[in-house]
């Protein structure tokens, strides 16, 4: 079958469900190619926290703050629930001196407008009553969020449906071919199910998005980090708020290639609690490693000792696309006239796939964009990588 599209997105998760969405609001014909089905990479492999105080000062801050207020936004606009809860984020220190540390944090990121509440070991204890005793206290970031990843997937394709998306599922992209003119922009996109017309394609394949740009002659920065996530029985009420050591941060912006392991554990609506978090270069290998099971379970023992008596009912992994200078590639490549990015998220994917999906469609209308917009182009890495 031949098809004909303004843009053709490839991908299926969170973030090329924003960008659907955005597009069709935009008052575009978008036609979407996912290879199996909507959210089954990952997008039904994360935690869906909407953190502020992972990310720096700066473009990266400002990213962040700006998608957070969308997806307040979208909770009150999609129709279908995706179990969007505001309510705040715990940053734990272990220590003292991990608490100078927090508050330090905490100061420089007061500055740029992220509320926060330093807490000493008492004040935490009254928040939160399961943490062991000689945890010397934390911060408390009143406005960070969380959702269900799989449900707000669902939910952005289904709206962007109402608008108008054409969803080709099972379906997997064979090539994208340019036209013979000088400058060979973007012609059509061949399918294994027949071949779709257009001019513009948004790469969104997270992990698997080099593959998709090597099909126009580019090489991106992007490699896969595997992540392992514990879910455990339910447990209602054991912890109020999503919880996070302070040394998860270094873990997010490490280059390292070794295994790194911090807490995060967050309760869900339905009363589990979701354990994280870890982080290792293993290429595309997503099954899931009991040591690495046992190293993410002994640090969460370490701050909730009464998930001693708790049981681990499944565990998964799912791979992050990370970038090297930790900042997603957002926007047109140069050297391939209709061919924009949307990926390299790392562990923000979920945050950060409302303000990405709405730059893509004011990079594609034309729109004017906000400042940060240029710091996330896909043509600031040098050769050797994209251009």
């Amino acid at each position: 079958m031949k098809h004909k599209a303004d843009v053709v997105i490839i991908g299926g998760g969170i973030i090329i469900a924003d960008c659907a969405y955005y597009l069709c609001q935009a008052g575009l014909e978008v036609h979407l190619v996912e290879r199996r089905f909507p959210a089954s990479g990952t997008s039904r492999a994360c935690d869906g926290l909407i953190l502020l105080w992972d990310k720096m000062p700066g473009a990266e801050l400002s990213l962040g703050q700006a998608s957070s207020a969308l997806w307040a936004e979208l909770a009150q606009t999609l129709t279908l629930d995706f179990e969007y809860e505001r309510k705040g984020t715990i940053m734990l220190a272990e220590s003292a001196e991990g608490l100078a540390q927090c508050q330090a944090k905490a100061e420089i990121l007061r500055v740029t407008g992220v509320r926060a509440e330093t807490l000493d070991g008492s004040a935490l204890q009254s928040l939160e009553p399961s943490l062991a005793p000689d945890i010397a206290g934390g911060v408390f970031f009143p406005d960070d969020a969380q959702v269900d990843a799989r449900r707000a997937t669902l939910a952005m394709l289904s709206a962007a449906q109402a608008l108008g998306l054409t969803l080709h599922v099972n379906t997997e992209v064979l090539a994208i071919h340019r036209a013979p003119n000088g400058d060979r922009p973007i012609s059509k996109v061949v399918t294994g199910s027949g071949e779709i017309a257009t001019e513009r394609v948004v790469c969104a394949a997270g992990v698997w998005s080099n593959a998709v740009a090597q099909m126009v002659g580019i090489q991106l920065p992007l490699r896969p980090r595997k992540g392992h996530i514990l879910v455990t029985t339910r447990v209602p009420g054991m912890i109020h708020h999503p919880l996070l050591e302070g040394g998860y941060v270094s873990t997010v912006q490490s280059a390292s290639e070794d295994l790194q392991v911090a807490l995060v554990a967050e309760p869900t609506a339905s009363g589990t609690l979701l354990l994280g978090s870890s982080r290792q270069s293993v290429g595309y290998d997503r099954s899931v490693s009991l040591r690495v099971v046992q190293a993410i379970a002994a640090r969460a023992l370490r701050f909730l000792p009464g998930l001693a008596q708790v049981q681990v009912i499944r565990s998964y992994a799912g791979l992050r696309p990370w970038s090297p200078d930790h900042l997603p590639l957002i926007g047109p490549l140069a050297s391939v006239p209709g061919f924009y990015m949307a990926a390299g998220h790392e562990g923000a994917g979920i945050g950060l796939a409302p303000i990405t999906g709405r730059l893509i469609a004011d990079w594609i209308t034309g729109a004017e964009r906000p400042p940060f917009a240029e710091q996330m182009h896909p043509g600031r890495f040098k050769k050797g990588a994209v251009q």
